[in-house]
């Protein structure tokens, strides 16, 4: 009976450009549909990119009963509105599930954009018990008192009213973590997941990525864990708790790669790698002789020290890139980061010693943020990066804070209606933040009580004083502006050049520049901070302000800029407010937050709060 129904599960495009991360999520759903049965078809439209038209050819000929709509980013909603519409005109009858992290809006895909029922929090489970009951109305309507009796689900209720029926029991660990290979094979592009790992500077700034039995190998992305200890404001997260996949399971999973895909190399994007002491100590002795090299994405300072990642080193790796977020302590506390600066310091230092590569990641413009904090920011940079082998644009990455569902961030943003407080308001904010990552700051919003332009600055002024800072602690050679002038003039015909090059140091720049697409990390490339830092320095604070304002005259219309000069004028002329207390965010938005006045506002509480 199961075979009949048709179900499709795609993904939606995650960032700008496709990634190297596997669709983890999609793939244990359909695991789990096909263990219970069910029969559902592959449709990775993150992997493959096809035009849109194509899309609508391909739900014109499935007409699929279920489709399931994996959109694991906030920033994914324009796309999949359009997806769904495109859905409702080809095929009516089709029921239409969206799952993931957009999930957090459940109330806008629900009444907004279309969707019948949107999945909360893990799939696996929650997805088969869906089907099972959507089976009985593959030819009718919804019954909606049936979907009342599978957990893990949001729908509208017959008096329209949202229904939250609570989250669904987790998998166990051993069961988190099963990809399906063949699947990528058959329906997506496998090129996409196991690429060169010449493309990832960490790996050429390894030496052991030069020796013979290494060349040619390809890097996979793998998790060693899933969930996080941490709840950090502004991170939104379905998984509560932290679950390790047994060592002897990535192991094996790692030997079928080598064998299969020629891997040598691995990503590990966890988001709390090393949070279990044991588990990764254990993990480390199994990893040694598989003689690979690997990357760690996701781990926090307090997990780690000098032991442990010289363990990591011998072990293979390679590079360990943490949560840092700021070098601000009040600025600490409001993020919930449960970690102090000198944590933050400690985690720098016995990184550097143990001998691997790590790219400091900031956050800046959180509530509270104000010159103040952003010039301990900079001192924390000057510190850890004035001993770097590199110039600190190389190794600091720094972003401008998103709201996204699910966070107090984005409580925050309600509260101060900086996205606006109907649903059609927070659906625009949606629709102006999708297809945009973290790297865009011409879409942050304003939590401080600085003003617009000022705030816009931080980013530069930050890498410029970092800049001079290991300029002057280092004593590098200034060289002649002549020579400069030289470099500029001929930038366009050196990227040319390096096209037909296999110069190490040219690669080496090619995979630096290859981190910021897609918004990975957003390390400044601009010469303009090399010239200010060598021969401009004492007109640094002109010269700043006469580049952003001539960004923001270019990119915006003129009655906005005018009115962002007009705030930046005011602000200068009104006195300095004293910086207020560090508190968690949570904490603030959980005592001002209003009391929910509809079932509606009862059921989307959980949601907007996250796990």
């Amino acid at each position: 009976m199961n075979a009949v129904m048709n179900i499709v599960i795609t993904t939606t495009p995650i960032r700008p450009v496709p990634t190297a991360y596997p669709p983890f999520g999609s793939m244990a759903v359909i695991c789990a549909l096909r263990r219970a049965g069910f029969d559902p078809y592959f449709y990775d439209i993150d992997g493959l990119r096809p035009p849109f038209e194509e899309v609508e050819a391909f739900v014109r000929e499935r007409r699929p009963d279920v489709i399931g709509i994996s959109a694991v980013v906030s920033t994914a909603y324009a796309y999949v509105k359009r997806l769904v519409a495109a859905v409702r005109k080809a095929s009516p009858r089709t029921k239409i599930v969206v799952g993931g992290n957009l999930a957090a809006s459940s109330e806008i895909l629900l009444r907004l954009a279309g969707v019948d029922v949107c999945v909360i929090g893990e799939g696996e489970v929650a997805a088969v018990q869906l089907m099972q009951t959507l089976e009985d109305m593959k030819d009718g309507p919804l019954d909606r008192r049936s979907l009342a009796g599978v957990m893990g689900i949001a729908f509208l209720d017959a008096a329209g009213e949202m229904v939250f029926t609570g989250y669904e029991t987790r998998v166990p660990p051993a069961e988190v973590f099963r990809p399906d290979w063949e699947l990528l094979e058959k329906r997506s592009r496998i090129s996409n997941y196991f690429v060169d790992p010449m493309t990832r500077a960490e790996f050429i700034r390894d030496p052991r990525s030069a020796q013979p039995h290494r060349q040619g190998k390809k890097v996979a992305t793998l998790i060693t864990a899933k969930g996080c200890v941490a709840r950090c404001t502004f991170c939104h997260r379905w998984d509560k708790g932290y679950r390790p996949i047994p060592p002897d399971q990535i192991v094996a999973h790692i030997e079928l790669l080598k064998k299969r895909y020629d891997v040598g190399y691995v990503m590990f994007t966890d988001e709390n790698f090393g949070s279990d002491r044991r588990h990764v100590l254990e993990l480390l002795e199994k990893l040694k002789p598989l003689d690979i090299l690997w990357t760690v994405g996701g781990v926090r300072v307090r997990s780690m020290n000098l032991e442990v990642l010289k363990k990591m080193r011998e072990a293979g790796c390679v590079s360990v890139f943490y949560g840092m977020e700021t070098g601000s302590p009040r600025i600490l506390e409001v993020m919930e980061k449960k970690a102090t600066l000198q944590d933050n310091l400690n985690a720098a230092k016995w990184t550097r010693e143990a001998g691997l590569f790590t790219i400091y990641q900031m956050i800046l413009g959180m509530p509270g943020e104000d010159s103040s904090s952003v010039q301990e920011t900079i001192e924390f940079l000057k510190t850890v990066t004035q001993d770097a082998f590199e110039s600190p644009r190389s190794v600091m990455s720094i972003n401008y804070i998103q709201a996204l569902p699910g966070t107090p961030v984005y409580e925050c943003a309600r509260q101060m209606g900086l996205i606006g407080r109907t649903l059609l308001e927070e659906e625009a904010y949606l629709l102006h933040i999708s297809n945009v990552d973290a790297a865009d700051d011409t879409r942050m919003l304003n939590f401080t009580d600085e003003d617009y332009l000022t705030v816009r600055s931080w980013r530069r002024r930050i890498v410029l004083e970092v800049m001079r800072h290991y300029h002057e602690h280092n004593r590098t050679r200034t060289p002649s502006f002549a020579s400069f002038l030289w470099r500029l003039a001929t930038r366009n015909i050196k990227k040319t050049a390096d096209h037909y090059s296999v110069d190490a140091e040219k690669i080496r720049e090619a995979a630096i520049e290859e981190y910021g697409k897609g918004g990975y990390f957003n390390l400044q490339r601009d010469l303009a901070y090399d010239s200010i830092v060598a021969y401009f320095w004492p007109l640094r604070g002109l010269i700043l302000s006469a580049w952003l304002l001539q960004d923001e005259f270019r990119r915006l219309p003129l009655s906005e800029f005018l009115g962002h000069l007009a705030d930046w004028v005011r602000a200068r002329l009104r006195p300095r407010r004293a910086p207020g207390r560090g508190e968690s965010l949570r904490i603030l938005m959980a005592r001002t937050a209003p009391p929910a006045a509809t079932k509606t506002e009862e059921a989307m509480k959980p949601l907007r709060e996250g796990r």
